[in-house]
């Protein structure tokens, strides 16, 4: 009888490491899959308006390009991100940016949990850039990540413990309440939101001072070829008087010269942007 109590245990436990590890493989190929079908479903699209003789981005708008290696640089500058989840601390270090149909993001770190039931262990966070859009009181793009997959690999500690589905439950458990917990990501692209109009004191005709507010919003995100093109609808609103110009008096022909040659450098503009 002990003979096979003895053997029962062991069948189970072979049972349990082998279901670990099936259902950990099955974890990595989740993530992959989730990848893949991000990418599928950004050049399916692409070449689905190309087959309708649609551009990718709307003619009317303002096209930016913003290379996968700037924003990588982007996010690592912002990096280490570190939360606390449950008994669980999460530190990511190091950023992978790649833009091939969908706009994905990995991030690498490590888990640390203390305890009786300590846990080290090496992460892998899949996931991709989204809801990117004009972030109105910075004036500049925003985004956040995505969480598709995180990956325990490399464990110790728990580790002899656990099995491969446990770890691969603890990941999942971290993914739910890490979506909320990552900061947004600045993007460098100034948005100016507003135009002012000087106004004219000089010279015999005087012009009040004004401000044309402008809605900005993104309406069309595509990326690939290593680039992230998003394209930036904008609306002018109606001017809006900002100071009352002197009145007009008496001047020699020389302030009407220099208040003519002033005006158009006084509403030249600060930038231009190119469409590619």
């Amino acid at each position: 009888m002990r003979a096979v109590g003895w053997s029962a245990t062991l069948l189970a436990a072979l049972v349990v490491a082998g279901c670990g590890r099936g259902y950990e493989g099955g974890g990595e190929l989740r993530a992959r899959k989730k990848v893949l079908d991000r990418e599928v479903a950004g050049l399916r699209d692409a070449v689905g308006r190309l087959e309708r003789h649609e551009p990718l981005l709307p003619e009317t708008d303002l096209a930016v390009a913003i290379d996968d290696t700037l924003l990588q640089e982007v996010i690592a500058a912002q990096l280490p991100f570190e939360n606390e989840i449950g008994d669980y601390r999460l530190t990511l270090e190091r950023a992978e940016v790649h833009f091939r149909g969908a706009p994905t993001v990995r991030l690498h770190g490590r888990l640390e949990r203390r305890g009786r039931l300590g846990l080290e262990a090496v992460v892998d966070v899949i996931g991709a850039l989204d809801d990117i859009s004009v972030d109105s009181a910075r004036g500049a793009l925003a985004a956040k990540i995505v969480v598709d997959h995180i990956g325990i690999e490399k464990a110790a500690g728990a580790e002899a413990v656990f099995s491969g589905s446990t770890l691969d439950e603890v990941a999942r458990m971290i993914r739910l309440q890490l979506a909320d917990k990552l900061p947004p990501i600045q993007i460098p692209v100034k948005i100016q939101q507003s135009l002012e109009l000087p106004a004219v004191t000089n010279g015999p005709v005087r012009i009040e001072g004004a401000r044309m507010p402008i809605a900005a919003n993104v309406t069309r995100v595509f990326a690939g070829q290593g680039r992230l093109w998003v394209a930036i609808h904008f609306q002018p609103g109606e001017l809006v008087k900002t100071g009352d110009a002197p009145e007009a008096q008496d001047s020699r022909a020389e302030d009407v010269e220099a208040g003519f040659d002033a005006a158009p450098s006084a509403g030249k503009p600060s930038a231009k942007a190119e469409r590619p």
